[in-house]
Parts: structure tokens; sequence; C-alpha cells
């Protein structure tokens, strides 16, 4: 049983990231996090945009939540990616 659990990981993007692009894990992990982050963004708007029109307020509220924590999630990766990867970051 343990086994099938760590190779649940290294069978999903964990193991995939580096033996895909060369980049570790954990930097193909956080560029997926963005894209998603900010890919859920287009959908989120039309979701926002049908609410509206069906009059729910509270979808619409619901929504737009969402899409706030996914422009904050996308931000805090966008940080953390470059402070792994150099850019922007002062040097110590």
């Amino acid at each position: 049983m343990s086994g099938s659990m760590g190779m649940g990981r290294q069978g999903t993007t964990g193991g995939m990231g580096q033996a895909t692009t060369g980049a570790p894990n954990v930097t193909f992990d956080l560029v997926s996090v963005l894209f998603h982050a900010l890919d859920g963004g287009s959908a989120l708007q039309q979701y926002i945009q049908d609410a509206q029109q069906a009059g729910d307020n509270e979808l619409v509220q619901f929504f737009q939540q969402i899409s706030q924590q996914n422009r904050q999630r996308a931000q805090q990766a966008e940080q953390l990616l470059a402070q792994r990867l150099g850019g922007g970051q002062p040097s110590h």
C-alpha cells in the first residue's frame, strides 16, 4: 500500500516535470500553479457574466471571490518562481 502512495506523486506532475522539461519538479509545479490560476480567469469571467444575466447575485459574488483568489494565487506563485529562478530579486 505504501508503495502505491509513493508512486502517485512520481506518476503525476512530480515525475513529469523534470523528466519532460529538465526543470526541477518544484519549478514545474510552480509554473503549473501559475498557469492554472491565470487560465481559470477567462472562464470565471464568463461564469460571472452568466450569473449576472441570470440575476443570481450570490453566484456573481462566489465567482468573483474565486477570481480574486486565483489572482492572489498567481501573484504568489509568480513571486515564488522569481525568487527561485533569481529573477528580479536582490542577491545576497
